[in-house]
Order: C-alpha cells, then sequence, then structure tokens
C-alpha cells in the first residue's frame, strides 16, 4: 500500500512540475457573475480554434474604476439583451480604462458584434469612445495579454488575425485613434 501512495505522489509532483498550466499566460479576467446577474437567454457555441478577433469601442462613458465599469458594462448589456432583444450582451470581452478585462459572452459563445464574424471570432470592445483620442496604454496591454491568453488556451488560432469592425462593416467602431493603434499590433491585417 506504502508503495502506490508513494507512487501516486511522485505522479502528482510529476504532473504538477512538468505539465505547464495554460492558464498562466492568462490575465485576470473579472467572470460575468461577478459583473451580473442576468444570464444569457440562449447559447450558440462557437468551433475554436477561432481566427478572427474584432476590435470594437462602446462610444459609452469611459469608466476608470471596476465599480464605475461594471456601471457601464451592466448597461451595455441591458441595452443589448432588453433593447434590442439579443440572446446575450453582444461581446465577447470589454476592457475598462481601469485596465480590467471583463467577460461579456466568453471564449466560446457566439456574440453579437460584428454581422458575418459572430461565428468566427470573439470581440474585444474598448469601454468608451476613441474616436477622437487614444486607448490608455493600460488598455491596449489588457487586450495584448488577453490575445496572447486565447492562443494559449487553444481558443485563437496561432496565426490568428485581428481586425477593426470598420474593415468589415460600414462603421466607426472601434474609433479613429484606436484604429491607428491597433494597425502596429503584430496580429493585425490590413486584408481579412
Amino acid at each position: 500500500m506504502y508503495k502506490i501512495q508513494k507512487l501516486i505522489f511522485v505522479l502528482f509532483l510529476v504532473f504538477h512540475i512538468c505539465v505547464p498550466d495554460k492558464n498562466q499566460n492568462c490575465p485576470k479576467i473579472i467572470k460575468r457573475n461577478e459583473w451580473t446577474v442576468t444570464s444569457a437567454k440562449s447559447i450558440n457555441y462557437l468551433i475554436i480554434p477561432l481566427p478572427y478577433v474584432l476590435i470594437h469601442h462602446t462610444v459609452t462613458p469611459e469608466c476608470n474604476t471596476k465599480g464605475s465599469c461594471i456601471e457601464v458594462i451592466e448597461s451595455i448589456r441591458s441595452y443589448h439583451m432588453d433593447g434590442n432583444q439579443w440572446h446575450d450582451i453582444g461581446y465577447s470581452f470589454l476592457i475598462g480604462g481601469d485596465g480590467n478585462i471583463y467577460e461579456g459572452c466568453g471564449w466560446n459563445r457566439e456574440g453579437a458584434h460584428t454581422y458575418g464574424y459572430n461565428k468566427k471570432s470573439i470581440s474585444i470592445a474598448f469601454v468608451g469612445n476613441f474616436q477622437g483620442k487614444a486607448a490608455s496604454s493600460k488598455m491596449v496591454d489588457a487586450a495584448h495579454k488577453l490575445i496572447q491568453c486565447g492562443k494559449s488556451l487553444g481558443m485563437l488560432r496561432e496565426n490568428v488575425r485581428v481586425i477593426g469592425a470598420r474593415q468589415v462593416q460600414p462603421m466607426l467602431s472601434p474609433g479613429n485613434e484606436l484604429y491607428k493603434q491597433i494597425q502596429n499590433w503584430p496580429e493585425w491585417v490590413a486584408t481579412p
């Protein structure tokens, strides 16, 4: 019995030391149940790994604290689900001015962010209006970490393509200044 216990202990150590934790490359993501009590009305699952990340801005007031970000994001969720009668918040993730990442519909659930791309991408929405001002380095760093996390978890393809929503739909999103910023990202592509 002692030899079996020792073997189990050794296997436990080997597994935890030698097998990399895929989440180690991931930033803290504020889970949906930490900012809202409202569940999705229905769920359509995505086929992963996904080839695209779509960048948006919310054109809402900015937020700089967790509390104010939760308030704005809950307002967006309510507008999408109650006002538009969508099944869920449209964005996969939202990034607040506080630098936090907030889970929307998440990695593997279809959002309602960019017609024609909802089934083959996640969306990252920057909370605020970035038509006339750039997003903070805190927000941009959070987006980079989220994309790297998606790759390490196998949710995004290694050669994932980042594009602004305006590249595939006639809209201003992600705003002129944020659009300029994303063009410097290694994953950004001019032609989807």
